[in-house]
């Protein structure tokens, strides 16, 4: 076999610049906005659901109240986690990496390839820009 494709992981990363800053600290703070939507929402239901049950099925009340409070807590922790990415891209310095995410690609190798050439392959934008590859 004189070849063989591969496929390998390749590392995209952020130039952090003040675009990207503001960028992302919109992106995160509409997630919350949302997040705080959805647990208004959560309150809503259940209050209505509370009185539809103590109507209807007064040993429901219970069941239905403990699985919208573990909704609610998960809510809170995923807003918190939102709050504290929010704190953490703030303090981003400018001009530094940080991961964006993760994709593929192929490459061929051959005997007597430098296998240091197949892995670590990195994508580097800066403002949406490709302006590396490493």
């Amino acid at each position: 076999m004189e070849s063989l494709t591969l496929i390998r992981p390749v590392l995209v990363k952020v130039k952090v610049t003040d675009n990207y800053k503001k960028n992302a600290i919109t992106e995160l703070q509409d997630a919350i906005r949302r997040m705080e939507v959805d647990l208004q929402r959560l309150d809503y239901q259940e209050k209505r659901l509370t009185v539809d049950l103590e109507k209807k099925n007064p040993q429901g009340v219970a069941a239905a109240r403990q699985h919208l409070g573990q909704e609610r807590q998960r809510m809170e922790e995923n807003r918190h986690k939102l709050i504290d990415r929010l704190k953490e891209v703030g303090e981003l310095p400018l001009g530094s990496e940080v991961f964006y995410g993760k994709m593929e690609s192929p490459v061929e190798i051959k005997v007597g390839d430098d296998w240091r050439r197949v892995l670590g392959v990195e994508i580097i934008l800066q403002d949406g820009v490709i302006t590396d590859i490493r």
